[in-house]
């Protein structure tokens, strides 16, 4: 028997695991596929997703993953700009294959048991045993739902959704060395465009809302990304993602939810690696006073109140941003105040110093 055992081998779970293994508890991350693997995001770390990094994975290095330090970041409508910004908190550009194989290998090199390319694992939740496609059995103490926006964990937690927003994406070579962060807001229903440098590759994507019904790859995505040099849309990857659309109750008998599994993503600009971690954290915490003395694993819900509560914050403010009628006032509001955006990338996007409506209330 496993303390625990996490479903999908995420930043959410890796994390989780890494915090049980380094006090003493014995846990097992399942996951579909093998890694590395490819995963579909714009790759960028904001300065409370590093801290919070070095905080759980002490001794992790950097210098060896494919990174790069980004300070210049462009706001544009219709590929005109509109604001140009050098922000004092870098945004790390990363290589997500690569460092969610990082932490993979320092879980590991805890203690942390991975069992890998499990398409067909079965969870009887009634007796907490995991059956693998082999047909062994792990039992558990407590089960993580790490397994992602499509998550079969969330099933049986009992909250089921339709994730709101589709992305694309694709890397290209960065051949001239661009060192700028663009954002275009223009075409994009309820979102936007993105190109974002690595060390030796861009990252060009767009995500905007999903309506039932419309196509998946309608002829504007097409012009945008030919725009960016890509010829051929169908070797461009999709995947859905929660926007401001989460799960009130993680919890259900010894199973919890973290990360994108419950729906925790920034509801203004769609990052999800900084709620990811901190989830994972809260929920091994909570999971250490439920193993050590009996506290309900129901706690975890006010273990995560904060993510809640700031995600609750964006969904106000993610508006002024992405309704129509609303963002043409907020582009002018933009151009005209640089100061204020500068503000509100370093205090309330990088770090979460303030939030937006302290932004506003400053300005």
């Amino acid at each position: 028997m496993v303390d625990a055992v996490i479903i999908g081998g995420g930043p959410a779970g890796i994390s989780a695991g890494t915090v049980l293994q380094r006090k003493g508890y014995k846990t097992c991350i399942i996951d579909t596929r093998i890694f590395p693997r490819e995963k579909l995001c714009a790759g960028v770390l904001t300065v409370k997703s590093i801290k919070l990094i070095h905080h759980i994975y002490e001794e992790l290095n950097f210098g060896g993953m494919d990174i790069r330090d980004i300070h210049k970041i462009e706001l544009l409508y219709n590929s005109k700009v509109i604001g140009k910004y050098t922000v004092d908190n870098a945004y790390r550009v990363i290589n997500r294959t690569e460092f969610d194989n990082e932490l993979l290998k320092y879980y590991k090199s805890v203690g942390g048991m991975v069992i890998e390319g499990q398409k067909d694992y079965e969870i009887v939740y009634d007796k907490s045993v995991v059956v693998l496609s082999d047909g062994k059995e792990i039992p558990y103490r407590v089960l993580i739902g790490a397994d992602g926006i499509n998550s079969k964990v969330r099933s049986y937690v009992g909250r089921s959704w339709k994730a709101s927003v589709l992305c694309f994406e694709r890397f290209i070579p960065n051949l001239s060395d661009e060192d700028t962060i663009k954002i275009d807001f223009a075409g994009i229903l309820g979102g936007y465009s993105w190109r974002i440098p690595g060390k030796d590759r861009i990252g060009v994507g767009l995500g905007e809302f999903y309506i039932r019904g419309m196509k998946k790859k309608p002829a504007r995505y097409k012009r945008y990304f030919e725009r960016q040099g890509i010829r051929d849309i169908n070797s461009i990857k999709g995947a859905f993602v929660s926007f401001g659309n989460f799960v009130r109750k993680p919890v259900k008998n010894n199973v919890l939810l973290v990360g994108d599994a419950a729906g925790l993503v920034d509801a203004m600009t769609g990052e999800g690696i900084y709620f990811a971690i901190e989830s994972g954290r809260q929920a091994s915490l909570a999971i250490i006073d439920y193993l050590k003395g009996n506290v309900p694993l129901i706690t975890y819900i006010s273990r995560i109140e904060k993510i809640h509560k700031k995600m609750r914050e964006q969904s106000v403010y993610n508006k002024f941003l992405y309704v129509p009628i609303l963002q043409w006032i907020s582009l002018g509001h933009i151009r005209k105040n640089p100061e204020f955006v500068q503000s509100v990338l370093d205090n309330a996007v990088s770090t979460y110093h303030t939030g937006y409506a302290k932004e506003m209330r400053r300005k």
